[in-house]
């Protein structure tokens, strides 16, 4: 036989289940609205008032908080700074339970409700949803759940979609849309026109004019910076992203291109360039211009010929404009241009410029050396030459300039708009009948390439005849020498400088050339 032995239980002092306390659940709510008008406000105040009292009333309840978010969309969680607080309380264990208004209250995107439904669920913690009446620790909760988070996803890609027939219903009106505060130069009238900000005005003024004077964006930005000048957005920190984006801008000539961008994903708001996926608008003459678009077009010529600048294999070459002949010495030999050098040679330190390819590989281009000297020496040498032959010289550049006037452009630009503006009527004619209208579409978009590239050879040839008047000035109103190097004259009067064996070639941007033997 087994011996057994048995334990007696304890001696209980009392009855402890009596004496037991019960755990009181620790409630929160969530409550949010999406927009920040007064009647969403006082919707907002409403829902916070409701969940502490409710919370409060209940005994077996201990109130945590009411976590709020006010005027943020819902199609995502990411922006929401008291949804994730609560999420992270609940995480820390400071939550047992969750109350909420509605599905749509607490997420508008299926992917991000169930993600968090579940999250909280794994730590036991069910979300209460009034309007539905649904538990999400019921078994039949994740199903419902599904089912209302879709439904309130497919309602926020409607208002999405509603939102984007409205705006572009307002571009199909030609109503220019605007965030001045983001934008520099202009303000809004009471009936929402753009309006000339005279102060910021200047500095757009500024930058366009340093950008034609040969400076680069970078160049730009910091000098904006060293003179304590702020960015539309008030930020001291100027990027040359930012100078380029304003150089790029119509709206400073006076016109104005709408739906530059469109939404890709109503769920994350992220935004794309509209490369012609959606209808483009362009008015023109929609405001008062703060850059003469003869200015402005010569810009983006500018910009075209410093971004097209390749060297002989092919790559892009930046662009400096820390120096009078920055970008401008060239190779007789390669074609290749010349870099600026601070050379030592014997001890004695020298500015020089020597040609790209002879530095990467000597062997492959007999270029010689040029110092800076002998290159300010040289444009002193040029210009004086002008101004001893100065009849000779004002000869050949009144003939240039009755050449460059007498070279029109067989289509104007009136003439292409004329057309234009046919066209759009037959295709509003087709879209509202229902025709095909695929051929008037590349006619378009063919002729507004067509009037671009015309307002830019117009620019052109207009910019060429005012070099020539420049350089005739120039001749008229100096004396017959001049003595010093001056750096604003090169960049104002020159366009390159080739070196050859035994010369300098000096092209002048009036289309004057003249060698000097250096």
């Amino acid at each position: 036989m087994k011996n057994m032995t048995v334990i007696p239980p304890k001696p209980q002092k009392g009855n402890s289940a009596a004496k037991k306390e019960v755990k009181r659940l620790r409630v929160a709510a969530y409550c949010r609205v999406s927009t920040d008008n007064e009647e969403q406000a006082s919707s907002y105040e409403a829902q916070i008032q409701h969940y502490e009292e409710f919370i409060k009333t209940n005994p077996e309840w201990e109130f945590v908080g009411v976590y709020a978010d006010e005027g943020i969309s819902a199609t995502s969680t990411k922006n929401r700074e008291q949804f994730n607080a609560m999420i992270e309380d609940c995480k820390a264990g400071k939550i047992d339970m969750i109350f909420t208004k509605s599905i749509s209250r607490f997420a508008r995107n299926t992917l991000d409700c169930l993600k968090y439904i579940r999250l909280l669920k794994e730590i036991n913690i069910p979300v209460f949803f009034e309007k539905e009446s649904i538990n999400t620790m019921d078994a039949k909760g994740e199903v419902l759940i599904t089912i209302m988070a879709s439904l309130a996803q497919q309602e926020s890609e409607s208002l999405s979609k509603n939102t984007k027939m409205g705006i572009q219903y307002r571009f199909q009106q030609g109503k220019v849309m605007v965030n001045t505060r983001n934008f520099l130069g202009y303000d809004k009238d009471e009936d929402g026109h753009l309006i000339i900000n005279p102060a910021e005005a200047e500095i757009v003024k500024r930058i366009f004019r340093e950008y034609l004077e040969g400076a680069s964006c970078m160049k730009i930005a910091r000098g904006l910076e060293r003179d304590g000048i702020r960015t539309a957005r008030d930020n001291p920190r100027w990027h040359d992203s930012t100078v380029r984006k304003i150089l790029e801008n119509e709206k400073y000539m006076g016109d104005a291109l709408l739906q530059k961008t469109y939404t890709i994903d109503f769920l994350n708001k992220k935004r794309g360039k509209n490369n012609g996926t959606l209808p483009q608008y362009y008015i023109e003459d929609d405001h008062e211009a703060i850059i003469p678009k003869d200015i402005f077009m010569r810009v983006q010529e500018e910009m075209a010929r410093r971004s097209s600048e390749r060297d002989l294999n092919g790559r892009r070459q930046g662009f400096s404009a820390n120096h009078a002949f920055s970008h401008m010495v060239t190779c007789e030999c390669c074609g290749e241009h010349f870099r600026r050098l601070h050379w030592n040679n014997r001890g004695k330190k020298t500015i020089v410029w020597r040609c790209k390819t002879r530095l990467e590989d000597k062997t492959r281009c007999p270029a010689r050396t040029v110092s800076e000297d002998e290159l300010q020496q040289g444009f002193i040498d040029a210009v004086n030459e002008m101004l001893g032959n100065s009849d000779e010289y004002l000869k050949k550049l009144k003939s240039n300039l009755k050449t460059a006037i007498s070279l029109a452009n067989p289509q104007s630009v009136e003439a292409l708009a004329d057309r234009m503006r046919q066209l759009q009527q037959e295709l509003i004619d087709r879209t509202e009948s229902g025709t095909n209208y695929d051929d008037l579409a590349e006619e378009i978009l063919h002729l507004r390439e067509l009037q671009e590239q015309t307002v830019m050879d117009d620019t052109a040839r207009a910019a060429h005849r005012e070099r020539i008047q420049e350089l005739l000035h120039f001749i008229n109103s100096q004396p017959r020498t001049i003595t010093e190097f001056d750096e604003a004259l090169v960049k104002k009067l020159l366009e390159s400088v080739k070196v050859c064996k035994d010369f300098l070639e000096f092209r002048f941007k009036s289309g004057v050339t003249i060698s000097v033997e250096k």
